[in-house]
């Protein structure tokens, strides 16, 4: 596989922030969000026995499981399936759930699925949502300054169609590259509202890992 790292950190997003993770870093994505804050173009190639020796390496402290990001995991699905029976730990897959049929390759053999809403990607999210709502899943929403109101209800529409338990996430974004600034506490708010009209458990969680300083 083509990976920029794999390194113990603390996961800072989503439903099992605060969990120590390890986490093994793909290279490579389908897209290109103006607030991706990864350095993904840069990497090497690694043999599945240095990811798996590595992993184990780091493992001989305790880790709740393996997250499995990005860039775009889902590109090296062949390669992703190779490494998958001999991984030490349960996988979280992070995925831009963009990619339908790459990812009923995994369907079984991950233990949970961490999907990102990309706008402009509705009905191959709506798919990718569909394939694993009954799994161990939760959704993040980012939310950006210049997000629209329509943009939320249109979301929140098409996520109670699939399911209104799967648990969201609506994460206001961190500035970087393009973005400067953060949402207001009104956007926040409003979003928050509006998405809990259809669905059952919205959340607000920011990247803590970004302000408590680690990877």
């Amino acid at each position: 596989m083509h990976l920029s790292e794999i390194f113990s950190s603390i996961q800072g997003e989503g439903i099992y922030l605060g969990y120590k993770q390890i986490f093994i870093r793909t290279t490579g994505c389908n897209i290109s969000c103006d607030y991706c804050d990864e350095n993904i173009d840069n990497g090497r190639y690694f043999k599945p026995e240095e990811i798996i020796s590595t992993v184990k390496e780091l493992n001989k402290t305790w880790h709740h499981s393996i997250s499995l990001t990005g860039g775009e995991p889902l590109l090296q699905v062949n390669d992703f399936l190779k490494i998958l029976p001999d991984l030490p730990l349960p996988v979280m897959l992070e995925t831009n759930a963009t990619l339908p049929s790459h990812l009923k390759e995994v369907i079984g053999k991950v233990s949970i699925y961490s999907m990102d809403y990309k706008p402009g990607y509705e009905s191959e999210f709506a798919e990718c949502l569909n394939l694993v709502k009954d799994e161990d899943l939760y959704v993040k929403y980012v939310l950006l300054p210049d997000t629209k109101i329509f943009e939320i209800r249109e979301f929140g529409k098409l996520m109670k169609g699939i399911s209104k338990d799967i648990p969201l996430i609506l994460q206001p974004v961190t500035p970087c590259r393009k973005i400067k600034h953060f949402p207001t506490e009104e956007q926040i708010i409003n979003a928050y509202n509006i998405l809990k009209k259809d669905l059952n458990d919205v959340r607000v969680i920011p990247q803590t890992h970004k302000i408590i300083g680690v990877k």
